[in-house]
């Protein structure tokens, strides 16, 4: 029975029709995503140096790491929304770190061609002719592996090649949050073994210590307010109130230095961001999977995660306020989502579903 890497190699191979590739990363890519793209193109391209990989996604690249590491290493990315004829721009679509259903969920009637999906959470997808799921800690060990089984080395000397190694490297350093993640295999310390001699220190440092935006202290000050959280039996839930989507990458640092403070183990902070209500978790507590648990509160199909962090994406629908909405109106508005979220999330932790 041939692998996954097998029937993609046979597939790229064959079909001479095939010269434009859409990589589809996730809604907001982080490194392990962006990673994964980059590495998968050198793959393609040393099978058939012709074709041409564009990289897409849907949202923004608001967390400060994830732009650093696309501006330091110089990555061309392309928004879903600037490709008016997204069938007729490219001949196959592979998605990485993500499934088709949630990447490409606007674009599904539009007769796209979705090749392969390559990913290291728990999920699977009917869409996709081909897929690698894989119980590892990131998706860029994965990539690595493909490229430990075709032979493909990642020369020190090379600029691109530094380039994605470096990449990859970050990727699986931020996944698998320096190896104590639930996932981590063997794999994922052998290919960081492996890419730690081949990246470029100077841009790695760079990534690593990236810029931390003055916002953040901003909303942090917001957080603090005691009207916008509540704490009991070892979670802290808070509110920022309403956040423009560059901004909601302060979101998740919030939650992971929330889940730290002695006597939380777990914390959720949200805003709104635009027409949605957007969530970040972190936990810090063994027992708590929190995948499940922001599924049970915010519905599967808002919702998701691995082992200590997940995040919830809620649309407010008509409910939804805008810009022009008199400063009142957004007001109660806030106070009311607010209040709505606490008490949601606590009657879900209590037990009462």
């Amino acid at each position: 029975m041939s692998t996954p890497l097998e029937e993609l190699k046979s597939t790229i191979l064959s079909d001479n029709n095939i010269r434009k590739v859409a990589i589809v990363m996730h809604e907001n890519p982080d490194p392990d995503c962006i990673a994964s793209a980059i590495g998968l193109s050198k793959l393609l391209k040393a099978w058939r140096p012709e074709v041409k990989c564009t990289y897409l996604y849907s949202g923004e690249i608001s967390h400060s790491q994830n732009k650093t590491l696309v501006n330091v290493l110089n990555i061309l990315m392309v928004n879903l929304s600037e490709i008016e004829d997204l069938a007729g721009s490219f001949d196959v679509f592979i998605t990485v770190d993500v499934m088709p259903e949630r990447a490409l969920r606007e674009y599904l009637d539009k007769e796209i061609k979705i090749l392969m999906a390559i990913d290291h959470h728990q999920t699977e997808t009917s869409l996709a002719k081909i897929s690698d799921i894989r119980q590892v800690g990131a998706t860029s060990t994965i990539i690595w592996d493909y490229f430990q089984k075709e032979g493909i080395e990642l020369k020190e000397k090379d600029d691109q090649d530094s380039m994605i190694a470096t990449a990859l490297l970050i990727g699986i350093k931020t996944d698998t949050s320096d190896f104590v993640g639930e996932n981590v295999k063997d794999l994922d310390f052998e290919a960081y073994k492996s890419l730690i001699s081949k990246v470029n220190r100077r841009h790695l440092s760079s990534i690593i210590n990236y810029p931390i935006p003055p916002y953040h202290f901003e909303l942090r000050s917001q957080l603090d307010q005691e009207d916008n959280i509540r704490i009991g039996d070892g979670v802290f839930v808070g509110g920022v109130g309403y956040i423009s989507s560059l901004k909601r990458d302060a979101l998740p640092m919030m939650a992971e230095e929330r889940a730290r403070v002695e006597g939380i183990d777990t914390a959720f902070i949200f805003g709104i961001v635009g027409d949605h209500i957007e969530v970040s978790v972190r936990s810090v507590g063994l027992a708590v999977d929190v995948n499940s648990l922001c599924q049970k509160i915010f519905g599967k199909q808002y919702a998701g995660g691995k082992q200590g962090a997940a995040a919830a994406k809620v649309p407010l629908g008509f409910l939804g306020v805008d810009a022009n909405m008199p400063e009142e109106v957004r007001d109660k508005m806030w106070e009311a989502v607010k209040a709505l979220m606490i008490d949601k999330i606590f009657h879900v932790i209590g037990g009462n579903v």
